[in-house]
């Protein structure tokens, strides 16, 4: 076959979206070509991931790095258009709603190139994140629209979109977790937490509230630390709160499978807990994924007690099966591209 696709990955979700899919269409003799901006420079941000889930070796490194949101969708712009030019893909893949996701799509579709985005419909309703902003963006210059859950669907029909557009195909990051074998077993009693998000972390006086809830939920408590949250660490002393580096993805999904209960305001772990049957407070005011607040995830305010249900859990989606990427391939290989 040969058919000639792009992929635009970016950051730790793109490339756990993107490593079953790109495995699949590889095994269709499609020809992928992977195009990573570098949002996430880091190498265990970054180079640890692709190990891992054994994603190839990007065909292009674009090295956007940290900057405003302008800043990185301009850069992602113009180096993607370039790439794309040279290229010709037939379409363009793209996951999720980071900065360089928006740019990709953009690039795309002024290029005429048709645009396929993964992780489709997911609405939190909330305009002061730039990723929903970027999501309401990319979806509305897709030729294919994949969604994780019924609810993002239903989103997607409700905004006007034609059903042909849309396909319920399930969570590829799922696909990612069902593939890999945990072997390493933690033997602690600890909560596990992320925290990276501006208005948690930027503020130093709100990180302090924060970690200072955490300090007193009476387990230990692990943070692989986001060099943004390091970068705002005030000296102050927290009995309970154990800080690591960064963590490659079996390790944290280790960390996450044997944790007594997660806090954390990122969307993509609220995904992860819920598969696994792990409690999560996350700290925002809304999720994308309302199908996780009926398995664990309870949204919390930080000036709330940080009190875990442990008792909420409705059936696993049933397309959360581990073939979300099997679907999604059936769905391009029905195009003429």
């Amino acid at each position: 076959m040969n058919i000639k696709l792009a992929h635009i990955i970016a950051a730790r979700p793109n490339f756990i979206k993107a490593a079953p899919l790109i495995k699949e269409l590889s095994d269709e003799n499609y020809k992928n070509i992977i195009i990573h901006t570098n949002q996430h420079y880091d190498y265990k941000m970054s180079k640890i991931f692709f190990q891992e889930l054994n994603i190839p070796e990007p065909d292009y490194h674009l090295g956007i790095k940290s900057g405003t949101h302008a800043e990185q969708t301009g850069r992602g712009l113009i180096s993607i258009e370039k790439v794309l030019l040279k290229e010709k893909p037939k379409a363009l893949i793209v996951y999720g709603d980071v900065n360089s996701t928006l740019a990709g799509a953009l690039a795309a579709v002024k290029l005429h190139i048709p645009v396929f985005h993964v992780e489709s419909g997911c609405r939190s309703f909330d305009k002061t994140m730039p990723e929903e902003v970027n999501r309401i963006m990319i979806d509305s210059i897709s030729d294919l629209l994949f969604c994780t859950e019924q609810s993002a669907y239903d989103n997607l029909i409700s905004e006007g979109f034609s059903k042909d557009k849309i396909k319920l195909v399930g969570n590829t990051a799922i696909d990612s977790l069902n593939k890999i074998t945990l072997d390493k077993f933690i033997d602690e009693d600890y909560y596990l937490c992320t925290l990276h998000r501006p208005y948690n972390v930027d503020d130093k006086n709100t990180l302090h509230k924060i970690l200072t809830k955490l300090d007193k939920l009476g387990k230990k408590v692990i943070i692989p630390a986001h060099p943004r949250l390091k970068n705002n660490l005030t000296g102050n002393v927290y009995n309970n709160i154990k800080f690591i580096e960064p963590l490659g993805y079996i390790d944290f999904i280790s960390y996450l499978k044997h944790s007594k209960g997660a806090v954390s305001d990122s969307g993509g772990i609220q995904c992860e807990a819920s598969f696994l049957n792990v409690p999560l407070l996350t700290l925002r005011p809304t999720t994308e994924h309302l199908v996780t607040l009926e398995r664990g995830n309870t949204l919390t305010d930080i000036d709330k007690d940080f009190i875990f249900n442990k008792n909420k859990y409705s059936d696993v989606p049933f397309i959360w099966d581990g073939n979300a990427s099997k679907r999604i391939v059936n769905e391009i290989k029905k195009i003429n591209l």
